[in-house]
């Protein structure tokens, strides 16, 4: 047995039947008129299956790996890269705006993570982005931080960017 998988698996088991215990104290309700409690109730018994299913699996493995070969042929280094990222990018958005930020975002990522050629990074980074504007802004009617790149787009192609 992984005991490090092992605890890990019974700690989300714990707080799964946290989260059913509450959805069930705040009413479930039917299927046809579900109270404020059923999709928590719900969430809580899949967590619940989940986790005992990562227990079961942990329980089965036996334990052939030092901590050293975990790490062995991972690119760990992505996820303080990406938290740095992460960082920068809600830093300058409110200054620079959505749709700059959330370009120069998504081309690093594309262009350092995965690299497939010079030419996908910076065509995926703005048809994601305009994909993500159009939806959350125009047909949601989210608020996103307005930047110099939305008030061209806006006043220069309003009949896509325009606000509704």
């Amino acid at each position: 047995m992984r005991a490090g998988e092992g605890l890990a698996a019974i700690f989300w088991l714990a707080v799964a039947l946290f989260v059913a215990w509450s959805g069930h104290g705040l009413g479930l309700g039917t299927l046809v008129d579900p109270g404020p409690g059923f999709m928590i109730f719900w969430v809580g018994c899949v967590m619940a299956a989940l986790a005992a299913a990562a227990f079961v699996l942990a329980v089965r493995q036996p334990l052939t790996m030092r901590l050293g070969q975990l790490w062995a042929g991972t690119r760990w280094w992505l996820v303080p890269y990406l938290i740095a990222l992460l960082g920068i990018y809600a830093w300058l958005m409110p200054d620079v705006g959505f749709m700059a930020a959330t370009v120069a975002f998504l081309f690093l990522l594309f262009a350092t993570i995965d690299r497939r050629g010079w030419l996908l990074p910076p065509v995926a980074a703005v048809l994601a982005t305009a994909v993500a504007y159009i939806v959350f802004h125009r047909w949601l009617g989210t608020q996103l931080p307005a930047g110099e790149a939305e008030r061209w787009l806006t006043t220069n192609l309003p009949s896509i960017f325009g606000r509704s």
